[in-house]
């Protein structure tokens, strides 16, 4: 019987305390799971595009080496996971959903897709008979 009276007044008087000291961050988590998946979205519908222009230029398998890896032309967007290749803006793989990368038209060093710039020359143009996506 004291057990239950015991949780009884610990839910009518400390339980209030909790409430209010967990409220603000519960509030906080809430609203950063709600910007996480208008984020998560914006990436999503960022490549509707892409997918028509796949129509355009479809997206081919790449050789693959002895070793396993994928081999690429310089300045063109490949899925390391898949090795498929896509059309110059693509920033995801529409399979697997993993970030794209390219081999600088410059130097050939391994970017991710979606940079502006190589890292080790500093070239803008990285992609190949194409113009850097966003740029006119």
């Amino acid at each position: 019987m004291d057990a239950i009276r015991n949780a009884i007044e610990w839910i009518a008087k400390d339980s209030p305390d909790l409430i209010f000291a967990v409220f603000p961050y519960a509030v906080v988590g809430l609203i950063g799971l709600y910007i996480l998946w208008l984020v998560v979205g914006y990436l999503r519908v960022s490549q509707v595009g892409i997918q028509a222009e796949a129509a355009v230029h479809p997206v081919q398998r790449l050789p693959m080496a002895p070793d396993g890896a994928v081999e690429a032309p310089r300045g063109v967007p490949y899925c390391p996971v898949d090795g498929l290749q896509y059309p110059a803006g693509a920033r995801f793989c529409t399979q697997c959903e993993s970030e794209l990368s390219l081999s600088c038209a410059n130097c050939g060093a391994t970017i991710r897709a979606a940079d502006e710039s190589c890292y080790r020359c500093g070239t803008r143009a990285t992609m190949t008979g194409a113009e850097t996506p966003g740029r006119a």
